[in-house]
């Protein structure tokens, strides 16, 4: 009841953050409606669900899934911190980038452990089909946008070249999950599709960020990627 009711109040923070006659101040650079105050409070109760999660189904204890992606969202609010500007760094992006990095590292051990715990040789061989397909999908669809929508030599080396290895990383994560959606099916394919709606989001950002590509409300649909990637990887240990 009480995860049904989180999940229910984040639909209705967003809906309202959108819609609503607000918009952060032009200095923050926002280029959206959903207002830095709504997007922190949805980070953050991503983190309680996550931890609401693991909390009543294991108790706490280690719960492979639910345990490790508690974890890895902890990791992701720091990294909405930092891209709020909340938390001061050299480089916003390069700081993001470390943050998430860290947090998808996070997702995959979950992914890891939780298919480690199934004993079935068919369960291994969908695993196996699923991460080929994941790595080589994601990964020329990574490097490809990256050439031709997000490469760009005024940002200099260091922004382009972090940007490409973390699309990758996150293609990675994301191929991790959709083979743990085609080896175990059920609640693990919100999972898969989490992993696609991060690299929506994060595809997004490096067009308008690095890329200079200009597309309306680009913070809006960035956080609405990102919410619906983060969501699919945390509810789907409500049926772990």
């Amino acid at each position: 009841m009480m995860i049904g009711s989180l999940w229910l109040g984040q639909i209705a923070l967003f809906a309202i953050g959108w819609l609503g006659p607000w918009r952060d101040a032009p200095a923050l650079k926002n280029a959206g409606r959903l207002p830095r105050p709504a997007r922190m409070l949805l980070s953050l109760s991503l983190v309680a669900a996550a931890l609401l999660i693991w909390r009543s189904r294991t108790g706490g204890m280690p719960g492979y899934y639910s345990e490790w992606v508690a974890f890895g969202m902890i990791a992701s609010f720091v990294g909405d911190l930092v891209m709020a500007r909340l938390i001061p760094v050299p480089n916003r992006l390069i700081g993001g980038m470390l943050a998430f990095a860290i947090a998808h590292g996070l997702y995959i051990k979950a992914y890891v452990n939780t298919i480690q715990t199934i004993s079935s040789i068919g369960a291994y061989e969908r695993w196996n089909t699923g991460l080929a397909i994941g790595l080589v999908g994601y990964g020329l669809v990574t490097a490809l946008g990256w050439w031709f929508l997000i490469r760009n030599p005024e940002k200099g080396i260091a922004i382009n070249i972090g940007a490409l290895i973390y699309g990758l990383w996150i293609s990675v994560m994301a191929s991790f999950a959709l083979a743990l959606g085609l080896a175990l099916g059920g609640a693990f394919w919100l999972t898969a599709l989490g992993g696609l709606f991060f690299v929506a989001s994060d595809f997004i950002i490096g067009v308008t960020d690095i890329g200079g590509i200009h597309l309306k409300n680009a913070n809006d649909w960035v956080w609405l990627t990102y919410v619906a990637g983060q969501m699919g990887i945390i509810y789907a240990g409500v049926f772990q």
